[in-house]
């Protein structure tokens, strides 16, 4: 071990000058040395702790425990902080304890070895941390509450839509997710559904989440689209009704559309969402048109209307941009092929196996379960011998 510092009066202007309370300690455990910092920290004057043990300024206790650190320490004789596996603590003088931050340094003297302790009461910074702890619990509780929420506001499974499939995935990559979507019937003949994406993560986009959901559950079913059955036209009147908040500057995409459950046919419309994935029992699959723009970036925005007819055993999967933006370790994304030829793949599957194998698929692209953006997933399945409804 390299030789230690000599201990000089040339060192004690130094030590009266310290923003920390300082105390020397020698072989024995006597104290040698304050400085005037000392009576801020634990209330005695300088005078009346030199000469007495340094166990005088530990809570008593802890002073049997010290006694052998300290020999321990004087055989090691180390520069380092005190205690690092514990919550090392002081006793003032009005016998209330105190939290310390101790460093300890060794000095070599023509006496014999010291020790020199650099003192800090962390009380102010013990406040803080425990209020932190607090209010760490507090919005857990409450992000577990809204998570809950969010939750409840999802389609049942399995979806009471008669005569086609129906099943979901909602993987949020926070506990509060941007996502949302519904599936529901209007009157006894059509089905309708709809996928949202707010922009960004966490609480914010979470909180609009669930505030546009609450809004289409309680206006959607009633009066909008059983009123309104173009989904265009639902599309158009939404984006009116939501501009950008320039407090935020989030928007988000959409897409809605409405299923005749007598023909098998689906009309949607799209606002920056990205189309959906066709697998028919007897074909290729196919990326359905989409286009539009986002809910509320131009008020006076015009929607087209999009077409597709279910044969038996065919399926409809509508996403959000989670699935296919997916990156991997160079970047790459998971992309539209690779989620056809996933879909495509498992066919044979049931819906909920399908929804299944394609999270996995994405993780093991990913080479994590950890997701930089939400997974939803809405799917539809026409039954393969399913005769028409009258």
């Amino acid at each position: 071990m390299p030789d230690a510092p000599r201990w000089s009066l040339a060192t004690l202007p130094l030590l009266e000058a310290a923003p920390d309370a300082v105390v020397v300690v020698d072989g024995t455990g006597t104290v040698v040395y304050a400085n005037p910092l000392i009576e801020q920290v634990f209330g005695y004057a300088p005078d009346a702790v030199i000469g007495q043990p340094v166990e005088l300024l530990l809570p008593e206790d802890g002073r049997t425990i010290h006694r052998q650190h300290r020999h321990a320490y004087g055989a090691s004789r180390q520069t380092r902080q005190m205690g690092p596996d514990i919550d090392p603590s002081g006793r003032h003088q009005s016998g209330r304890e105190i939290p310390l931050d101790i460093g300890l340094s060794p000095i070599e003297t023509d006496d014999g070895p010291l020790v020199i302790a650099v003192v800090r009461d962390i009380s102010e910074h013990r406040r803080v941390e425990n209020d932190l702890r607090r209010l760490n619990i507090r919005l857990n509780r409450d992000f577990d509450a809204a998570a809950h929420i969010q939750t409840s506001l999802l389609p049942d499974r399995p979806a009471r839509i008669p005569g086609i499939t129906v099943d979901w995935l909602f993987d949020p990559c926070a506990r509060l997710g941007g996502d949302s979507f519904n599936i529901f019937m209007i009157g006894d003949r059509f089905a309708g559904f709809y996928l949202l994406d707010v922009t960004g993560h966490g609480v914010v986009a979470a909180l609009q989440s669930v505030a546009l959901t609450r809004v289409l559950a309680a206006a959607w079913p009633t009066s909008v689209m059983s009123s309104i059955r173009t989904p265009a036209k639902v599309t158009q009147r939404l984006n009116e009704q939501f501009p950008i908040n320039p407090a935020v500057w989030q928007y988000f995409t959409f897409l809605c559309g409405v299923m005749d459950l007598t023909t098998n046919t689906v009309r949607y419309a799209s606002a920056g969402h990205p189309g959906p994935v066709h697998i028919p029992a007897n074909g290729d699959p196919v990326i359905l048109e989409a286009a539009g723009l986002p809910i509320g970036m131009f008020p006076d925005a015009d929607y087209d209307e999009f077409v597709v007819t279910l044969g038996g055993g065919d399926r409809l999967y509508f996403y959000s941009d989670g699935v296919t933006d997916a990156l991997n370790q160079a970047d790459e994304d998971f992309g539209r092929e690779r989620l056809m030829e996933t879909l495509d793949a498992t066919q044979t599957l049931p819906l909920a196996g399908t929804l299944r194998d394609l999270r996995a698929a994405v993780s093991r692209w990913r080479g994590t379960d950890r997701l930089d953006d939400d997974l939803t997933m809405l799917a539809i399945e026409v039954p393969a011998r399913r005769g028409a409804r009258t």
